[in-house]
């Protein structure tokens, strides 16, 4: 088992499930929803001097707390730090943007950001180069999520990144599907379509030609013995401080359960808190906690274990 004063890779902080947009694919959009920002008091209880990497960003916009500038000068005393924005506010940040070590801009696609986002990229194109012309800036990384009405833009999506002077664009998958509405949007399967793995073969030869970085997260469903999240190592602080595994085990919504679309079909698991922010050590170390992570580290060594029964109907947990 790892100790716990050994440092832990990445912390993701919920600063705020405040949005202002109200996109197709959000959960936002479909379920009963507490929006609220974390309090800097509270923020302050979190142990960043045990965390290599803080995300400040969960399921909401982080540029509508008005305390942010002061959650990144905390944090940055201790670790990197790192958000995601959907980029509408980025003019107003500029000066606190530019002390973060990385900042991802969500964005839908070039027709998709009207469609999914309501909104136009010609004016959102204009906010990122605030970000991509400052002399000293974090590295810029277009994120975008990969749908079947917007992957045909993604080779138009590596042009666009480029000619905005981001460093990287990243296409992941809808794997999250909180609505039967959504069923059918996501590209990944089992068996995935020979016409999207083309669109992102042809997406990263043209950032080759373009010389930017592209990653694309795997269509092909295949159990991975530890999900991209890695509970081992890594860990969710919730907009009200609770301590959870991912973003996925907790969703800001009334109610103890978190409704998951999974091949189609309608699942309910309890949502995962394992203590409070001001008592991460004692919560690290508790048995709950541990026995959950253990389950993965001994994963590693016996793949035949089963996962956790929440993460089974996650699609994080199939290398998506």
């Amino acid at each position: 088992m790892f100790l716990f004063f050994s440092k832990l890779n990445f912390v993701q902080v919920e600063v705020s499930t405040r949005c202002q947009l109200s996109c197709l694919m959000c959960p936002k959009s479909f379920f009963r929803w507490k929006a609220m920002d974390m309090s800097f008091e509270d923020f302050k209880k979190i142990p960043f001097s045990r965390f290599r990497y803080a995300h400040l960003q969960g399921w909401g916009e982080p540029l509508l707390n008005p305390e942010l500038g002061e959650m990144i000068d905390f944090a940055k005393k201790s670790c990197k730090v790192s958000l995601t924005t959907n980029g509408l506010l980025l003019p107003e940040w500029k000066e606190e943007i530019a002390k973060l070590d990385l900042i991802a801009i969500s964005i839908a696609g070039i027709d998709g950001q009207r469609e999914v986002r309501k909104t136009k990229l010609e004016e959102l194109s204009e906010k990122i180069e605030t970000i991509t012309s400052l002399k000293k800036r974090p590295k810029v990384v277009i994120a975008t999520l990969m749908m079947k009405n917007t992957i045909s833009e993604l080779p138009m999506l590596v042009e666009f990144a480029k000619s905005i002077k981001a460093d990287e664009l990243i296409a992941n998958n809808l794997d999250y599907i909180p609505s039967k509405d959504l069923v059918g949007y996501e590209v990944f399967s089992e068996n995935p379509s020979e016409e999207y793995l083309r669109i992102i073969e042809t997406a990263k030869k043209r950032a080759e030609e373009l010389k930017i970085n592209f990653v694309a997260r795997p269509i092909k469903m295949e159990e991975a013995l530890v999900c991209a999240e890695n509970p081992i190592k890594n860990c969710f602080i919730t907009v009200d401080c609770k301590i959870s595994p991912c973003a996925y085990l907790h969703i800001p919504s009334e109610g103890d359960e978190i409704t998951r679309f999974f091949k189609g079909e309608e699942i309910k698991v309890k949502k995962q808190y394992f203590g409070y922010a001001k008592e991460f050590q004692k919560a690290w170390k508790s048995k709950v906690y541990s026995d959950f992570r253990g389950v993965y580290e001994r994963r590693l060594f016996e793949p035949h274990l089963p996962l956790p029964e929440c993460c089974k109907s996650c699609y994080k947990a199939y290398s998506l």
